[in-house]
């Protein structure tokens, strides 16, 4: 099985090298390792160009005008020729046996089941603690829907998954104008609903924990805000397709979920026309019960960037300066 290696870089030289280092390492050798550069402008081209002369590994280097996150693993799915593909950021690593395990989970399904399945998702553990993060699933190789995985047993926490590249392709990230962020479960949510997935209880990524309190990060809390026009379609997609079936099942992640979709809602200036989207009466009962909850929120958020986002954000600037 031949698999694409997919990370998405922006300006991330001084971290890059986990990854690079991680990949050198793999039991398993049969992979391409595209890196899509999303308009970088530190010293990511020169680094990777080193390592292109010096490693055997198979990396392809391509860059873009910055896009966001969603536009690079877009670019970086387009050109991949692996069979399966799986998404390892640029400032995280695999374990030397990672890709070895997922490939060997996915080949004990019969050729004629993965059309069924869409991924192998196993756990990844916290370069610090070395503790899992989040939930073990219920048990090792253990078939599930994306519907049970939420919403039956209620997982948890980051997971990492070797994925099927042709579903990607026919699948990708929304793009547009005013966001530069959707989160992953997007697309996980959608194909989980179609196919199911494969669990190991197997650690195979070591994730490297953001620093800050959404000050640089890509999912903190400043760049989450900014990019409302991209987390809103992840909630009222929550909202419409999963709520008429799970409900009852976590009626608590459901009004979360809600009030979610006022706060970004308005943030982004479109809470009436997402609001509008909503296919369903009891969906938009449930986003109008939780909307003092969103507005408070949304209230916090304005708070945390006058009072504590500006401050630090200003000191850096200067100390940049200095």
């Amino acid at each position: 099985m031949f698999i694409s290696i997919i990370t998405p870089a922006y300006n991330r030289a001084e971290t890059l090298h986990r990854c690079y280092e991680s990949l050198r390492e793999q039991s398993f050798s049969n992979f391409e390792w595209i890196i899509v550069d999303d308009g970088s402008t530190d010293e990511t081209s020169q680094t990777v160009s080193a390592w292109q002369s010096e490693s055997s590994l198979n990396i392809v280097y391509v860059q873009k005008p910055n896009g966001g996150k969603p536009s690079a693993v877009n670019h970086g799915v387009k050109i991949a020729k692996g069979e399966m593909c799986a998404i390892v950021d640029s400032d995280d690593g695999l374990c030397h046996d990672g890709l070895k395990t997922l490939v060997n989970a996915w080949e004990t399904l019969a050729p004629d089941q993965r059309d069924t399945h869409w991924c192998v998702c196993a756990l990844v553990e916290d370069s610090v603690t070395k503790q899992v993060v989040g939930d073990l699933f219920p048990s090792d190789l253990i078939t599930i829907t994306g519907g049970e995985f939420q919403f039956k047993y209620k997982i948890t926490g980051d997971k990492f998954g070797l994925m099927r590249t042709a579903l990607l392709k026919n699948n990708p990230y929304p793009e547009a104008v005013g966001y530069k962020f959707v989160p992953e479960s997007y697309i996980w949510n959608r194909l989980g609903r179609q196919y199911k997935y494969i669990c190991i209880n197997t650690v195979v990524l070591t994730y490297y924990m953001p620093i800050g309190s959404g000050i640089g990060n890509l999912s903190g809390k400043a760049n989450r805000i900014r990019n409302a026009k991209g987390l809103i379609m992840c909630e009222v997609d929550v909202v419409n397709k999963d709520l008429p079936h799970w409900f009852f099942n976590a009626p608590i992640f459901f009004f979360k979920r809600a009030a979610q979709l006022s706060r970004y809602g308005i943030h982004s200036a479109s809470l009436l026309r997402q609001y509008m989207s909503l296919e369903s009466i009891w969906g938009k009962m449930i986003v109008l019960v939780s909307f003092p909850l969103g507005f408070t929120l949304y209230l916090g958020d304005k708070l945390w960037f006058k009072y504590y986002y500006s401050p630090i954000k200003a000191k850096l600037l200067r100390d940049t300066v200095s």
